[in-house]
């Protein structure tokens, strides 16, 4: 696993440019995919600590890739943090059954955003938690 590394999956340019930056600020470097396609080949060539995925992306939804992404690599997932503004009745229920390790509502503050990655990035067990200002 590359301890420092932070996949982050979102459709709009705007969004990963702006998570990239702040991961790079703490010294964490970033992959940004603008879609599904690619995560469980650049998940499983790149090892990452943790993987960002936006929830509400054209095509395939974070959910799907998410489910794709654990069908293909099994144990060597590793933990991700949804990223979504539609914050919907069970959302946070539905993700945590679906193995998500957390739930960042966006939008967020630079340090909810820091807090979340550095949760999640953390070693051992997680409880599923949400993130929100």
């Amino acid at each position: 696993m590359t301890e420092r590394l932070v996949v982050v999956v979102d459709d709009n340019a705007a969004n990963r440019e702006l998570y990239s930056d702040l991961l790079e600020m703490v010294s964490f470097a970033a992959i940004a995919l603008d879609g599904g396609e690619q995560v469980v080949q650049v998940v499983r060539e790149n090892r990452p600590g943790l993987v960002l995925m936006d929830m509400n992306m054209p095509g395939h939804s974070g959910m799907d890739v998410f489910a794709h992404m654990r069908a293909a690599l099994g144990d060597a997932s590793p933990p991700v943090l949804a990223l979504t503004a539609s914050i919907l009745p069970d959302l946070a229920k539905n993700l945590c059954q679906a193995g998500f390790a957390g739930l960042v509502c966006k939008p967020c503050g630079v340090a909810t955003f820091i807090e979340a990655v550095t949760w999640g990035m953390a070693e051992g067990p997680k409880s599923f938690r949400v993130f929100t200002d």
